[in-house]
């Protein structure tokens, strides 16, 4: 990444997109989780700190896109299986 990205980035100008979180986490030295972040913001910070797409993600959750997409959004929760198989899921990808 460059010093010019870094610069839109803190002017809010644009976000950082997937790739750069891992990153970004390692150079800040802590994990900007918030406690108080909906279930869905919670699973798209997961999905952005480990580098994957939606589409990575739902290969990896073995559902279709889609679902992850309404998961994240807000519009449903990830129960039963599904929430097993979030939480069980390694997730490093180094």
């Amino acid at each position: 990444m460059t010093e010019c990205c870094v610069a839109i980035w803190e002017g809010e100008k644009a976000t950082p997109t997937f790739p750069y979180w891992p990153k970004i986490v390692e150079f800040l030295g802590y994990c900007p989780f918030d406690p108080d972040w909906t279930p869905g913001e919670r699973l798209t910070w997961i999905r952005r700190y480990f580098g994957l797409s939606q589409e990575a993600m739902a290969r990896r959750l073995a559902v279709d896109p889609g679902t992850l997409a309404r998961w994240e959004q807000g519009e449903r929760e990830p129960k039963g299986e599904h929430l097993r198989r979030i939480r069980s899921v390694h997730w490093d990808t180094r």
